[in-house]
């Protein structure tokens, strides 16, 4: 089952990772936005990671569930608090509506299934002009070295 789990978190670590940008004030630039991205995903993928283990020796499959809740819904908080460009406005927030619900109802159902959405990523990637440009930024940015965001084209 935690194979499994694993496999199915790493995916959803890319996908989610790769979607999640801003929201807030409208007055958002690409690398703010780029290093609070990168960071967000790391901190998902730190609290996945220590959920797994964490869990991993219990025989409740609820309780590696219950542990995934946290990190998932923490990465939804934040990319919801970033602040994005302002021609990415409305694709953060209905990024981060889409993120929150597919959190709550993770959290909700406590079935790791509720996170297969994840896999085809939920949240739709920013339109590829933006997409390009964001990832041009990062590449300046020390907090995105190693971190995967967004699908490839």
């Amino acid at each position: 089952m935690f194979k499994n789990l694993v496999g199915l978190l790493g995916v959803s670590v890319f996908a989610a990772s790769s979607l999640f940008a801003c929201s807030g004030e409208d007055d958002g630039n690409d690398e703010d936005f780029m290093r609070g991205l990168c960071e967000a995903s790391t901190e998902l993928r730190t609290g996945v990671e220590q959920a797994i283990k964490d869990s991993s020796s219990s025989t409740d499959p609820n309780k590696a569930v219950e542990s995934l809740a946290e990190p998932v819904d923490e990465f939804a908080d934040d990319f919801g608090d970033l602040d994005p460009p302002q021609d990415l406005v409305d694709w953060h927030d209905d990024a981060s509506d889409t993120l929150k619900a597919v959190a709550k109802d993770f959290r909700e159902r406590k079935d790791i299934a509720a996170l297969e959405g994840f896999n085809d990523s939920p949240v739709p990637d920013p339109p590829s002009a933006a997409k390009a440009r964001l990832r041009e930024a990062a590449e300046d940015i020390q907090e995105c070295n190693g971190v995967t965001f967004f699908k490839p084209d």
